[in-house]
């Protein structure tokens, strides 16, 4: 690979950050979702090069097996460093990093773009005064950078990325990346021990009244009277899922419940169970249960 020449940026969220640099452009058919704090990418990329390049905010990518990739990017001291890999790989570059990366095979790919902000508020009662630095990780193996991207484009084919569940993966993928790609690590509040009795009750007896609805992440967490993004972290530690997959689990229990009962019908049970129509309820309850809810009720 050439030494670093000349870089494009992109500036702020949502000015599609995933275009900056990419030779030729995207497939035809991809997903980009852009939110207030952080923007989404995921396609089954072909052959590619993003030319040299940086962002004013953090890039997670993540490119599944059997992706073939060389990344060239400016070191922590200045350097230039190169590697190439192949099968399922991340790449963690922070602002103003300098990068080239030429994706040599096509495989699926999804790109996660975190504003700075966003990370300072992803631990409660982390001091003002902490900065954190993430470290340069280009052509790692992450187990968990790559679970939580297979969830995302999972979910992005099914046209329904809800906003507490990427809200969920950014918050997740932001807390695991101070943890383990900065540094140093900020004075924090212990999660230890999760949301706690009384929190964990008020949270679950919330979502349960009100299943039928589109709850939110803002809704929830002023029910346990902390940040978003720190309920996140607890409700995981405390329920080993995100509470936008302890919502869904719920739901499809309902529709169990439900579908016995001859008298409603499957748009009723959609409504009953807070999907937003009868298309999403199929689809979704067909993907945990593996047949369609007409099908299931049909078995019985």
């Amino acid at each position: 690979m050439p030494n670093l020449p000349q870089q494009n940026s992109a500036h702020t969220i949502g000015h599609k950050q995933f275009l900056v640099g990419l030779k030729p452009g995207p497939p035809s058919e991809y997903v980009s979702q852009d939110y207030a704090d952080y923007s989404l990418y995921t396609a089954e990329q072909h052959r590619s090069i993003w030319e040299r390049h940086i962002h004013d905010c953090t890039q997670i990518t993540v490119a599944l097996s059997p992706a073939q990739v060389r990344g060239e990017w400016q070191g922590t001291y200045g350097n230039i460093e190169r590697r190439e890999m192949n099968g399922d790989i991340v790449w963690i570059v922070p602002p103003g990093i300098p990068h080239v990366i030429h994706f040599d095979r096509p495989a699926t790919l999804i790109h996660l773009y975190l504003n700075e902000v966003f990370f300072q508020n992803m631990v409660e009662e982390a001091p003002a005064r902490v900065q954190v630095s993430l470290i340069p990780s280009l052509l790692v193996r992450d187990p968990l950078l790559i679970e939580l991207a297979k969830t995302l484009h999972r979910e992005s084919l099914d046209g329904h990325l809800s906003t507490m569940f990427t809200q969920s993966v950014a918050a997740l993928t932001a807390t695991h990346l101070v943890r383990s790609y900065s540094n140093r690590i900020p004075a924090t509040a212990s999660i230890r021990g999760g949301m706690g009795p009384s929190r964990e009750r008020r949270v679950l007896a919330y979502i349960e009244q009100h299943l039928d609805e589109s709850i939110t992440l803002e809704e929830l967490a002023r029910v346990a009277e902390i940040s978003p993004n720190y309920l996140i972290a607890l409700f995981r530690q405390s329920m080993g899922m995100t509470p936008h997959k302890y919502m869904v689990q719920m739901r499809i229990e309902r529709a169990y419940t439900l579908l016995k009962q001859k008298e409603f019908t499957l748009l009723e049970i959609a409504q009953r169970c807070g999907f937003q129509d009868q298309s999403q309820f199929t689809t979704v309850f067909r993907r945990y249960v593996g047949v369609t809810p007409g099908h299931f009720r049909r078995s019985l």
